[in-house]
């Protein structure tokens, strides 16, 4: 499997130059970091293994992409429901520059992961599983308190229940 990117220096800096809303304390760079981090301690214990898909594991690099790019095409840090749909398309742009080296089924699952992140579905695809928990095991940043019924994995659904939360500020 070919490395999702090249320079990763290089991807972080063509992200934040683009991204509308960087200097967010909610939404921003710090946001980010916690998301990566959180998905990072997901996917260590995580394991969506059934009949159909033995030893699914989510797709590390994936959940690093997603944390650098799901919020960093917000306008403001409000009720921004098309910011999903944004990132999505951001990350086609990237691909297209080469910064992004996906191959088109990893690239469908981190579009998916990263358009639908506020839908406030679950799903049983690891990689969107890990991805969309770790930013919902982080709303209560803006003062909701997760909800295990929107989380998708098991071990998120155990530390949402028990309060035990993420730091709101990653590594």
């Amino acid at each position: 499997m070919t490395r999702a990117w090249e320079d990763l220096d290089r991807l972080v800096d063509a992200v934040e130059s683009r991204s509308t809303h960087l200097a967010s304390t909610i939404h921003g760079v710090d946001h980010w970091r916690a998301v990566g981090a959180t998905a990072a301690s997901l996917a260590d214990v995580v394991d969506m293994a059934s009949p159909d898909s033995p030893g699914a594991r989510p797709d590390r690099e994936l959940l690093l992409l997603f944390a650098l790019l799901h919020d960093s095409q917000r306008v403001d840090d409000g009720r921004d429901l098309e910011h999903g749909p944004r990132a999505a398309a951001f990350l086609d742009d990237l691909r297209g520059t080469g910064l992004v080296r996906l191959d088109d089924e990893r690239a469908a699952v981190l579009h998916e992961a990263i358009h639908d992140h506020t839908g406030g579905t679950t799903s049983d695809e690891p990689t969107i599983a890990v991805c969309w928990d770790a930013d919902r095991l982080l709303i209560h940043r803006v003062g909701f308190v997760p909800d295990a019924r929107f989380c998708s994995t098991e071990e998120a659904r155990r530390r949402a229940d028990a309060g035990d939360l993420p730091d709101l500020v990653g590594p």
